[in-house]
C-alpha cells in the first residue's frame, strides 16, 4: 500500500484513503491513531461503516450529507468520538412520518429550552439522541443477533421477531399473525405506558433501562434504523420492521378478562 494513503478497517469494511484527508484535521482522533502507527499497517475501529463512509465524503467535499440507509444518529456520534467539527447534516429524502420522532419532540419543547437557552436545548438532544442509539444497538447485539446464529445454525433461511410488552404473550393474543407457524422468536421490551420489567426468552443480563421503550420502536423512522442496524451487524439479506395492532387478553383488577388492543413491532429476517 502506497506511504501517501492509509488502510482503516471499520467494522470489517476496509477503506484506503489519502492520509491528508485526515490531516486536514490533526487533532482528531483519527488523525491521533494515523500518527501513533506507521505505515502500511490496517488501523482497526469498531463503528459503523456505512457512517464511517458519510464521514469520509464529509472529509472529500466539505459537505455533510446522509443517505437515506443511514442513521444520522450514528454519523453525528462518530463525529463527536473522532472530535471532527461540523455544522448541520443534509439526510436524504424521508417520507413523511406517522409519529414524530424524539429529535422533532425535543425540537418542539416550549420556552426557555427553545428559545433562551438554545446550547442546553442541543445538549438535551444529543443526550436523548445518544441514549436511544446504544438502547437499539444493545437490542440487536445483545438481543436479536445471538437468536439470529441460533437460527443460522438450524440453517433456517428466514426467522421473525416479535417485540411486544409483556403482557402481550403467545398465550393470550387472539390476533392471528403471518409468521407465528413459522420460526420465530418473542422477546419483550419495557413499556413506559404498563411499568413493565423487561423479561425474554433468550438468556440476556442487561436490565430492561438498557433496551428501548416499545413505543419508541413503533415509530416509522426507528424502524428504518433498526433495519439498518441489523443488516449492519448481521449481514442477512433483507430486514423488514413493520408496525402490528393485536388483540389479546388480560385481567382487570376484579379478576375480570376483557380484550386490548395495543402496538408491537414484527421483524422479519431473510437470512440468505
Amino acid at each position: 500500500m502506497p506511504q501517501d494513503t492509509v488502510l482503516f478497517n471499520v467494522g470489517g469494511t476496509k477503506f484506503e484513503i489519502n492520509r491528508y484527508l485526515v490531516q486536514a484535521y490533526p487533532k482528531s482522533r483519527l488523525a491521533e491513531l494515523i500518527n501513533s502507527g506507521s505505515g502500511g499497517i490496517e488501523i482497526f475501529i469498531d463503528h459503523n461503516p456505512l457512517a464511517f463512509s458519510v464521514i469520509l465524503d464529509f472529509l472529500r467535499y466539505k459537505r455533510l450529507v446522509v443517505p437515506r440507509n443511514v442513521a444520522r444518529e450514528v454519523v453525528e456520534l462518530q463525529l463527536q468520538e473522532f472530535g471532527i467539527p461540523y455544522d448541520n447534516l443534509t439526510e436524504g429524502v424521508r417520507e413523511s412520518d406517522e409519529l414524530p420522532s424524539y429529535e422533532a419532540t425535543v425540537n418542539k419543547f416550549p420556552g426557555p429550552y427553545r428559545d433562551e437557552k438554545r446550547v442546553h436545548n442541543s445538549l438535551l438532544k444529543d443526550t436523548v439522541l445518544e441514549v436511544s442509539i446504544r438502547k437499539m444497538d444493545t437490542l440487536v447485539t445483545d438481543v436479536i443477533l445471538p437468536f439470529l446464529k441460533r437460527h443460522a445454525k438450524r440453517a433456517h433461511r428466514e426467522v421473525t421477531f416479535y417485540l411486544t410488552p409483556n403482557i402481550v404473550t403467545p398465550q393470550n393474543i387472539t390476533s392471528e399473525l403471518e409468521h407465528q407457524s413459522d420460526p420465530h422468536e418473542w422477546i419483550y421490551l419495557p413499556s413506559s405506558e404498563e411499568s413493565l420489567k423487561f423479561k425474554s426468552s433468550v438468556d440476556v443480563d442487561s436490565e430492561s433501562d438498557d433496551l428501548p421503550d416499545i413505543k419508541f420502536l413503533l415509530q416509522r423512522d426507528t424502524l428504518e434504523r433498526l433495519e439498518d442496524f441489523i443488516v449492519t451487524k448481521s449481514s442477512v439479506k433483507r430486514v423488514e420492521a413493520r408496525k402490528l395492532e393485536v388483540n389479546f387478553r388480560t385481567e382487570n383488577e376484579f379478576g375480570l378478562l376483557f380484550t386490548k388492543t395495543m402496538g408491537i413491532v414484527e421483524i422479519h429476517v431473510i437470512i440468505i
